[in-house]
């Protein structure tokens, strides 16, 4: 009798337990941040390694992957066989409209995949859809040049106001390690027009230029802390990485990890960050313009050694002690 009554006492208690951790599991669900990725994934390293970060990241819940520039369906293979790869065959990849049809050394590895393939949807469709389903919770990572943005604006003008953050790695203001005087950034320069578009929109807008990411490349011992780590992402990155190496000596800038950076924890790995008016001229240059430029915040003096341990702890899950 005694034991009948231990477990009435105890039935209770059980489904007491088992409610309070499905509303811990919703909870945790809730706090995560809402990211897309717009990326030119397959032509520089940086990239892929940035879509391995997001991946990783156990307070990012990625709700897409949009592919841009070039020959924006070679790029979706890679990018679908990376989330297969890595067992998140439920992130959905769009394309965006196909501006050329070369070829990078990368596009090899996803050549012939099958087994994932892109939704139907046009990547701007996509982003316009999604941001609207969650309005002010979406923070938009765009890490190549700017096509599929700027078509989501001419399809949702209001963009700015339903996004809660738009972070690029894009814009050169003051100078890099590469010139002392800026330049004309690639992923502003190859699409002027729409990088105009985007810049004079009047997003919630962070960019972290070329000033920031020419600081920040990655040491050999720190590829091999990720290479040693043995698990689908870090051997289908180092893969990558071999693909992209043109020679012994090269070393992979990391401007997209330090934007994902930048989204996941503001302002944590820079310096400095300003608030700039800015405007894109004709020459694709990121200028300020006090008359005529919407506000950017824009990340400087990048903190290199903290950012380096974040980002290859994420990739190895070592916050999770694993």
């Amino acid at each position: 009798m005694k034991r009948i009554a231990l477990r009435a006492l105890l039935r209770p208690l059980a489904r007491l337990v088992a409610v309070l951790a499905i509303g811990l599991v919703f909870t945790a669900q809730a706090g995560k941040m809402k990211i897309i990725l717009d990326t030119d994934i397959g032509g520089d390293i940086d990239d892929a390694w940035a879509l391995g970060f997001i991946l990783s990241h156990p307070e990012f819940e990625p709700l897409g992957v949009t592919i841009t520039d070039g020959n924006t369906p070679a790029r979706a293979r890679i990018a679908c066989k990376l989330l297969h790869l890595t067992g998140r065959d439920d992130i959905p990849v769009a394309v965006g409209r196909q501006t050329g049809s070369g070829r990078d050394y990368q596009f090899a590895w996803a050549e012939d995949f099958t087994a994932l393939k892109p939704i139907a949807q046009p990547a701007a469709d996509f982003l316009v859809e999604t941001i609207r389903k969650h309005p002010g919770e979406v923070t938009l990572l765009a890490v190549g040049p700017l096509q599929n943005v700027a078509d989501a604006l001419r399809r949702e003008p209001n963009l700015g106001k339903l996004v809660k953050r738009v972070v690029l790695m894009s814009g050169n203001i003051y100078r890099s390690a590469w010139n002392e005087k800026p330049i004309a950034e690639w992923n502003v320069v190859s699409a002027t027009a729409d990088a105009q578009l985007v810049y004079a929109a009047g997003l919630p807008l962070t960019i972290v230029p070329l000033d920031a990411t020419t600081l920040v490349t990655l040491k050999e011992e720190e590829r091999d802390r990720v290479r040693k780590y043995d698990s689908p992402l870090t051997r289908s990155l180092e893969t990558l990485y071999r693909l992209w190496l043109d020679s012994p000596g090269a070393r992979m800038t990391l401007h997209d990890q330090l934007a994902t950076a930048e989204a996941a924890s503001p302002g944590t790995f820079f310096g400095r960050r300003e608030t700039l008016p800015l405007i894109v001229d004709d020459r694709g240059f990121t200028r300020i313009d006090p008359a005529h430029g919407k506000p950017a915040v824009v990340c400087l003096e990048p903190k290199r050694d903290a950012f380096l341990n974040y980002y290859i702890g994420q990739l190895t899950r070592q916050h999770l002690g694993q």
